[in-house]
């Protein structure tokens, strides 16, 4: 399990807005949570890659806040891959909108791995209690080295047919040489 670098990035500052935006969940009318989005990164070790997990917090109260995100990726079995806790969204300001995003290394060649982020607010602002949320996404990791061991086991495959024809070519070729010789003039 690794721990990995993330950060905060100011979006843009927005007029506050009483509907969230498509994808996003209302936390008490007082900020908006994105849905988690992921992009995927392949090296050239199969056992590295990472994937850059990240999702969009917009303040519609009237207070500044600042809030916490912990990120982490989980394999097919539920082992855990990375994660990343507490990074830091300071000063939050009212009509604000950030992308909030942690780079987590592991992918590896899992194929399918389940990446969350949880947004944890403050207990309380402007009078409206908030809780943590937990946004969820599936992400599939291109496993390139298995491709390319399946793609040089067909490879091989074709090779053994391709033999094992010209042999049996040459045995009726040879064959065909040796009645052809006992034959009556």
């Amino acid at each position: 399990m690794s721990t990995a670098p993330s950060s905060v990035s100011t979006v843009q500052a927005v007029t506050p807005s009483p509907s969230p935006a498509a994808g996003a969940v209302d936390l008490g009318g007082v900020v908006h949570v994105g849905g988690l989005v992921s992009e995927v990164r392949l090296t050239p070790n199969p056992f590295e890659g990472s994937t850059l997990l990240s999702f969009t917090v917009r303040n519609v109260s009237t207070t500044t806040f600042d809030a916490t995100a912990d990120f982490w990726m989980e394999g097919p079995f539920g082992n855990r891959l990375a994660q990343t806790d507490a990074v830091q969204i300071p000063q939050l300001k009212a009509g604000e909108s950030r992308v909030v995003s942690a780079d987590l290394s592991g992918a590896g060649q899992w194929g399918l791995v389940t990446a969350h982020a949880t947004f944890r607010p403050p207990t309380e602002v402007g009078g409206t209690t908030l809780s943590p949320l937990t946004r969820d996404t599936t992400v599939l990791v291109f496993p390139w080295l298995v491709a390319l061991l399946l793609l040089a086991a067909a490879g091989a495959v074709i090779v053994v047919q391709i033999v094992l024809r010209l042999r049996l070519r040459l045995r009726r070729s040879a064959t065909e040489v040796e009645l052809g010789a006992g034959a009556p003039a």
